[in-house]
């Protein structure tokens, strides 16, 4: 079904839409709220979205243009149609530029509402058909660090498609990559219709960085290695265990490593264990000595200093939710 809701100040308006019998299970569209201005529909949305929205063209005025915007980008609402008793309401020049589709008014056609409503469902129709195709190509751009990944997702955005494709471009991420888990939980990097663009675009972003530091390119020779790194952050990692592990010469593994990853060896093991600690920090009640013994920091201080240079703030300040932004 497609939930709808009425944003209408005139009571006839409201009256004859309603009584139209273009409502119900044969249609798909079920009327679930009214309310009478656009600040009442935002803190309506804070509670629960809707897919498709008919809002009084008399409501929109410079004042309240951008609150329709905010409305029909940042608060999952794909769907819209301007109402008036005016014949004359286009010449106003609200409709070419407000983001809705369409407009009706009195004297209401049933025909034209149910035409809008199965434009509607073959557009959706379509949209779920290419999302596989949208986050197939996201995916491959993630793969690749691929520059124009940053418009990509803009243009996802503008299509009103940017929580289908990136979620199971996500979702594709974390179930061929398990050990990814060990640093990040899928469910904080899929959309939620509420969050503000630009915060979910950020926290996207900062995963695909993150992501590529703990998985940075490099030969075939070097996967298995970085895998049991990426699988197993709270062993002893040292270039000496590792080699002894792996039967390869020590000092071939220092000189190898950074000339295939771009990366010191201690830098990279140092960069996993903190991302891992960050993890802990996050999701347990962990104190950060445990955590900094866990991950085979015997100085405290020393894992604090480590930990800021990474993240900019200290161990303590990470945990805290409200006052820094959410970090992988």
């Amino acid at each position: 079904m497609y939930r709808t809701g009425l944003i209408l100040d005139n009571s006839r308006l409201l009256a004859k839409l309603t009584s139209l019998h273009v409502w119900g299970e044969i249609t798909q569209f079920e009327i679930e709220a009214v309310c009478s201005s656009l600040p009442s529909l935002l803190r309506l949305l804070d509670q629960k979205p809707f897919d498709f929205l008919i809002i009084e063209d008399k409501l929109v005025s410079q004042d309240n243009f951008r609150p329709l915007k905010k409305i029909l980008s940042h608060k999952g609402c794909r769907h819209a149609a301007l109402c008036s008793d005016d014949q004359d309401m286009l010449s106003a020049g609200i409709l070419p530029f407000s983001g809705v589709e369409d407009h009706f008014t009195l004297p209401f056609r049933e025909d034209h509402i149910l035409a809008f409503f199965d434009r509607i469902r073959a557009e959706d129709e379509d949209v779920q058909i290419s999302t596989v195709e949208l986050s197939d190509r996201l995916f491959s751009m993630f793969m690749a660090q691929d520059d124009d990944i940053d418009s990509y997702l803009d243009y996802l955005y503008q299509r009103r498609i940017i929580g289908e494709v990136t979620d199971a471009a996500i979702k594709k991420l974390f179930d061929q990559h398990e050990w990814l888990d060990l640093y990040a939980n899928e469910e904080d990097y899929l959309f939620e219709s509420l969050m503000d663009y630009m915060v979910y675009k950020n926290r996207f972003l900062g995963l695909l960085g993150c992501y590529h530091q703990l998985l940075p390119d490099h030969s075939p020779n070097l996967s298995e290695i970085l895998l049991y790194i990426l699988y197993n952050p709270e062993n002893d990692l040292r270039q000496k265990t590792l080699s002894e592990t792996f039967h390869i010469n020590q000092s071939y593994l220092s000189m190898v490593f950074p000339a295939q990853v771009d990366v010191r060896f201690v830098d990279y093991i140092s960069y996993v264990k903190l991302m891992r600690a960050a993890w802990f920090l996050k999701n347990t009640d962990m104190k950060v000595i445990e955590i900094a013994r866990r991950m085979n920091y015997k100085d405290v201080a020393y894992f604090s200093r480590q930990f800021k240079k990474t993240f900019h703030v200290t161990p303590s300040q990470y945990r805290l939710p409200d006052d820094y932004s959410f970090v992988i």
